[in-house]
This record gives C-alpha cells, structure tokens and sequence, in this order.
C-alpha cells in the first residue's frame, strides 16, 4: 500500500484542532484571563477547520473560478511524433517523443487519490514554454527539466485516451481496464431507496481478489514489475 500524503494532511488538521479544543477547555476550567491565549486557541481550531471542511466536502464556487480551474486543467495529447503534456500552472508542455519512452506503468492504489500513468524515458522530456514563466514555474521547473520521469494522474484531460494513444504507436501494448477499481470485484447486493423524490441505489461490492494495483503497460524490453525492480537494484 502506497503512502497516501493527502490523508496524513487530515489527520494533521484533526490533530491541531483537537489541541485547540483542548486548550480552550483547559483555560476555561483553570477561570485563564488571558486573550491573547483563547485567540491562539480558537485559530488552532479556525484554520484548520477550514481547510479539512474544504479538503473533504468542498466550497460552493462561482462560474467564473469553475471557467478558471477548468483553463488551469492539465491535458495530454499525442501524434506520429510524439505525447505532449501541457500543464497550464508552470505554463509549459512537456514533450515526450515515442523513441525515449522505455517503460509506461498504470497504478491505481486503493490509498491513492487518483489513477496515473508514469512514463520511465531514456531522456528528459523536452520543455516548451507556452509563455513567461511565474514564481511557482521557476521554482519547479529545474526539477522537471531533469526529471526522467513523468507522471500523468487521473484528473487530466484525455487520460482515459491515453491506451489509445500507446496502441497507435506501439505493437506490443498490455491492455488496461480503467474503470477496474479494488472494492468492486463481485456485487452481492444491491439497494434502491426513494428519498425526497430521488432514487438512490446503494451498493455493496466484494473487493476484487485478482486487482493488481500496478501494470505495466509498455516496456521496451517486455520486463515485468519485479524485473524492473531487480535491474534498477543490480
């Protein structure tokens, strides 16, 4: 099981206002004056219980940020040359060219958030910049430009196109079942409910004995998992 950074985050959050909580209680039983000590108190509780109600249920946004976070959507597209991943927050594209690429892994943890495809290359990825770079791109971009990996995760436009566009190019292509999930192996019941002139349908699946949480989709010297492993080790 992978490390799952964003559920270490909540429970960091949960933490801090839990000693906000605690704080409070213990300054009021013990009859504390001081305010400099409830307003410390009350921001371990504030902040943190902001951002784990936003993480978990999310904020009611406006058309115009949807029109924005839709333009700031990463998006991969391909042709005989080649995969171009555009990422429009560090305003670049990364360009990987069918000849670089050696290894192509889709994983889909049960702790994960989000399904990603990971490109293993020969070479770092070209980098054409869509225009001046900001702060965060400067920061960032060092890194990618000498990174041989790229990694391309679920929320990214066309990423269910992604197989397609590997068969165009490679003859040797493992299949791949996107919609294949851990918790849904075999359906044993399920339950129609009428609430408030809605139906909803309740499911109840066994977890799938066979998931294999990593695949390797195209390798260009057809090793496996535990192959890779061995190798990158020897």
């Amino acid at each position: 099981m992978k490390f799952n950074p964003l559920l270490v985050i909540k429970l960091l959050l949960g933490l801090f206002i839990c000693i906000g909580i605690a704080l409070t209680i213990l300054m009021m039983v013990h009859g504390s004056k001081i305010v400099g000590a409830y307003v410390v108190s009350v921001l371990f509780i504030l902040f943190p219980g902001i951002i784990l109600y936003g993480m978990t249920l999310g904020f009611r946004v406006s058309e115009k940020t949807i029109t924005r976070q839709i333009a700031q959507q990463e998006s991969v597209t391909s042709d005989h040359k080649g995969i171009s991943y555009q990422i429009p927050l560090l305003k670049t594209t990364q360009f990987i060219s069918w000849e670089i690429i050696e290894t192509i892994i889709y994983s889909n943890y049960h702790s994960d958030d989000q399904a990603q495809f990971s490109f293993y290359l020969t070479q770092p990825a070209i980098q054409i910049a869509s225009e001046k770079p900001g702060w965060l791109a400067k920061v960032l971009l060092p890194l990618i430009k000498t990174s041989k990996k790229v990694v391309i995760y679920e929320n990214c436009i066309n990423f269910r196109e992604i197989p397609k566009m590997l068969e165009k190019h490679f003859s040797s292509i493992n299949p791949v079942d996107i919609n294949e999930v851990h918790g849904k192996g075999t359906l044993l019941r399920s339950k129609t409910i009428l609430k408030e002139n809605t139906i909803q349908i309740e499911e109840y699946w066994k977890p799938n004995p066979n998931f294999e949480p990593e695949k390797v989709i195209y390798d260009r010297y057809n090793r496996t998992i535990d192959e890779q492993i061995q190798s990158k080790n020897s």
